[in-house]
């Protein structure tokens, strides 16, 4: 991954931001040499969005399979009131 500081990037923006247009590899921006920003490709950052959406929603939908699994085989646990409730879940 490339890394530029910010001083150089402030005398080159324009050829920093075609260096990463033309390429699918983000440059991290440095400041006091320290990550301080990422330059990304649009469509790559488009395409890492779509992926991250598209992920959640395999991991949300696996969870509610899970839940319901417990529910019909009887092992979801069971609260008298919200307290207890939010107890276990801080858990």
């Amino acid at each position: 991954m490339k890394t530029v500081p910010i001083s150089e990037l402030r005398q080159r923006v324009a050829d920093v931001i075609d260096e990463v247009q033309a390429s699918d590899e983000p440059t991290i921006v440095l400041q006091r040499s320290r990550r301080a920003a990422y330059i990304v490709n649009p469509d790559r950052y488009e395409h890492d969005q779509q992926e991250l959406t598209l992920l959640r929603r395999q991991l949300f939908l696996s969870e509610v399979r899970e839940a319901e699994a417990e529910y019909k085989a009887g092992t979801t646990a069971h609260f008298d009131d919200v307290e207890a409730l939010l107890d276990e879940l801080r858990r």
